[in-house]
């Protein structure tokens, strides 16, 4: 119960692009210090994870950011960053260079989204 009634409760409140931002944050701090080269392609190499293993959390919340990076606005809980393993990750970090350089025309991250919710929708019948 509310301590104050008709007050809104503080996480349904938080607007899913500062939930992006927070997320992101995460997953900037979590690679902060990950090294090597970025990926040529990371949304092929990122959906390749996808449709090789679309059961497995960490490929499902990757789907998610992927759809979520072009607009910059999804809901995610910033704890959601620890479930990714390391190679992930750097997909992630070349995900995250690409996105920030805007080098990435949108019909091919669209194309991506789809690749990725196709995979994700295959599995889940």
């Amino acid at each position: 119960m509310d301590k104050f009634p008709g007050t809104p409760d503080t996480v349904a409140a938080v607007p899913a692009q500062q939930s992006f931002a927070r997320f992101m944050g995460a997953l900037r701090h979590i690679t902060r210090f990950m090294t090597g080269p970025l990926l040529e392609n990371p949304l092929d190499a990122a959906v390749q994870r996808i449709e090789t293993n679309p059961a497995f959390a960490q490929y499902r919340l990757l789907t998610r950011l992927i759809a979520a990076l072009p607009g910059e606005q999804g809901e995610f809980r910033v704890e959601e960053a620890a479930v990714f393993d390391s190679d992930t990750l750097a997909v992630i970090v070349s995900l995250i260079h690409a996105h920030d350089a805007g080098t990435t025309p949108p019909a091919q991250w669209q194309q991506a989204i789809d690749r990725a919710e196709s995979a994700q929708l295959a599995f889940n019948g």
